[in-house]
């Protein structure tokens, strides 16, 4: 457990709205001007007051303030908030603002992701700091305040809260219309966990400049003809066709090449079944694929021969996060295995999850297992540099990654609103909790407590 400062709030109507009360151990983290005026900060709300020290010699990190001051300046009484000092200022929270938007639902008003943020806001609580869920339609710049929504013991509900100090994007950021309210955030100081998303083909391009990143990359192409797609179905026989803005695993298409005949056969994934198909040649297989491919962009990419574990296709999640200090660190990693004779191998489409060593140790010895798992982490590290070094400030990413029958390490992709579920059906509870507390931890860091 961190051991980060914090401080009580305590109610006192006695006190003008103009004035705090400081326990005398929380003064000597203040440097006065002549004035004795500091500036009290709660999130992007900031508010110029007078200061006494309290005669209490018991009462330790304690701030008493008006009950009408408090409520102002959006915080609650009895209550244990971080607290950052820096010269005449104070600074409580921090405050986290995550950007998702809400459905129409009173138990699960943020759909799958519903139980994650109600630990989120639970976890942000532990460490002192202000959570909440918003959209950007809940935003009243003229007022700087947001109409945004927290959880506790009785529920969801609708508060009132500062602009943050950090926001938390978990929706789809990348949103082109979107782009003047992140531009807003921005101008108003609020850090940014993640970047706004890429599509597929944007992101492979930025790995292949990294040259430490060129031996984990499966040759990929964008179909900007169809033709691309009978290049590489020569070239390597099997291969993936991948929407570039998918997600989930929706839409992917895997063709093999007839070896003894001509013409190709195809699979996808359509309502919860496996589609199959043959086309006599790559007229008829792009007629039979246009329902699935119609409306979005695509590329082609070499199958990788991944590891099949009970029937099913491999890959790894890593976890990749920043932790307190703005460090990488991977956070955990778990083997997604797809269902028996599945093309994907995602939870959401049906995979399960197991133990990366357990999967591993079935196929290669104990000391080839270590240097292959020393090369995941290696590669996913990269991989988030690279987006860092391309988009910007980056403070976590799911990056998946497969593994061959030759124990040669692939890069898949890198996911910038990463799952945990998958750390939860491998009984790996602990990881599953540090996956959710680092950001909170790395909030701070960026949040400058």
């Amino acid at each position: 457990m961190h051991d980060f400062m914090m401080v009580d709030i305590k109610s006192e109507p006695k006190l003008d709205e103009s004035t705090i009360m400081l326990s005398a151990d929380l003064t000597s983290h203040i440097i006065y001007n002549h004035k004795r005026l500091i500036k009290l900060n709660v999130g992007k709300t900031q508010k110029t007051l007078r200061t006494k020290t309290s005669s209490f010699r018991l009462s330790q990190n304690t701030i008493h303030m008006n009950p009408s001051l408090m409520k102002k300046i959006f915080l609650e009484e009895d209550r244990k908030y971080g607290v950052n000092f820096n010269q005449n200022e104070i600074y409580i929270g921090p405050v986290i603002g995550i950007v998702a938007l809400k459905l129409d639902s009173k138990k699960r008003p943020y759909g799958n992701q519903t139980t994650f943020f109600q630990e989120i806001i639970a976890g942000s609580r532990k460490l002192g700091q202000i959570c909440f869920a918003f959209y950007f339609s809940d935003i009243d710049w003229k007022k700087r305040i947001i109409y945004g929504y927290y959880h506790n013991n009785s529920g969801w509900h609708r508060g009132k809260f500062p602009l943050p100090d950090v926001v938390y994007p978990r929706s789809k950021f990348y949103v082109s219309h979107k782009a003047d309210s992140r531009y807003r955030l921005k101008q108003a100081g609020i850090k940014i966990l993640n970047p706004q998303m890429v599509g597929k083909w944007e992101a492979y391009r930025v790995f292949k400049r990294n040259p430490d990143m060129l031996p984990y990359l499966p040759e990929t192409r964008f179909i900007n003809s169809f033709r691309k797609v009978e290049i590489m179905a020569k070239k390597y026989h099997a291969i993936y066709l991948k929407p570039v803005n998918g997600t989930k695993g929706k839409n992917i298409i895997r063709v093999t090449k007839n070896r003894k005949s001509p013409g190709y056969s195809y699979q996808f994934h359509l309502n919860g079944g496996l589609c199959r198909g043959n086309a006599n040649d790559l007229l008829q297989l792009r007629k039979k694929l246009r329902p699935v491919m119609t409306g979005k962009s695509y590329l082609v990419q070499k199958e990788i021969n991944l590891l099949c574990y009970e029937g099913g296709i491999v890959d790894i999640r890593v976890m990749v996060q920043k932790n307190h200090n703005g460090k990488w660190e991977a956070t955990g990693m778990a083997c997604r295995v797809g269902k028996p004779g599945a093309i994907i191998s995602n939870i959401s489409g049906g995979g399960s999850g197991m133990r990366v060593e357990i999967v591993l140790e079935s196929f290669f010895g104990k000391k080839q297992v270590d240097q292959i798992i020393e090369t995941i982490i290696l590669v996913a590290i990269t991989a988030v540099k690279s987006v860092e070094d391309y988009l910007g400030n980056c403070g976590e990413a799911g990056v998946d990654i497969g593994v061959d029958k030759f124990g040669k390490v692939w890069f898949i992709e890198a996911n910038l609103r990463p799952a945990r579920r998958v750390f939860s059906l491998i009984g790996e509870t602990q990881t599953r909790q540090k996956s959710i507390e680092t950001p909170l931890l790395y909030a701070r860091y960026l949040a400058g407590f």
